[in-house]
């Protein structure tokens, strides 16, 4: 068998989803139960958005995440700077932890940089498991964290 490979600056929607579709294809067999169960409405990943304010005043920080079967997934926490240390994190992130609960997950996940907030998530009771060294190509590695809830 005869193929070329091409470096594509400019891919056509068509072939990109040609690709995506063989690797659906795999895993669709690979794993049927997950496939079925992640095509139920009830299994779809529903969203946490959480702010923080200053009494009434502006937006100081918050939380963006989703819950997907029984897993807490955080994408985005940020606390103004001049305010951490003052508990807003912790309180975005247990708040997300409860919803996340009374939404039937059981565990948490995030990935944060190593100049960010790993110390932050391992004093909340996450547990590093895994690391990718000079992940941004300057020497800082993202670190993957997760939590029993």
């Amino acid at each position: 068998m005869r193929f070329q490979i091409e470096s594509i600056d400019d891919i056509h929607d068509a072939d990109q989803e040609t690709v995506f579709t063989i690797l659906r294809n795999h895993n669709q067999r690979a794993n049927p139960a997950f496939w079925e169960a992640r095509e139920r409405t009830e299994n779809e990943a529903v969203p946490i958005q959480l702010l923080a304010y200053d009494g009434k005043g502006p937006v100081v920080g918050g939380l963006f995440g989703t819950t997907q079967f029984t897993w807490l997934k955080t994408d985005v926490m940020a606390v103004e700077e001049a305010l951490r240390g003052q508990g807003i994190g912790r309180a975005l992130l247990e708040k997300a932890e409860a919803i996340a609960v009374a939404r039937g997950c059981c565990h948490a996940y995030v990935d944060t940089m190593a100049y960010q907030a790993p110390e932050f998530y391992q004093a909340a009771g996450y547990v590093v498991r895994g690391e990718l060294a000079d992940w941004d190509s300057q020497g800082n590695s993202k670190i993957f964290l997760v939590k029993a809830l």
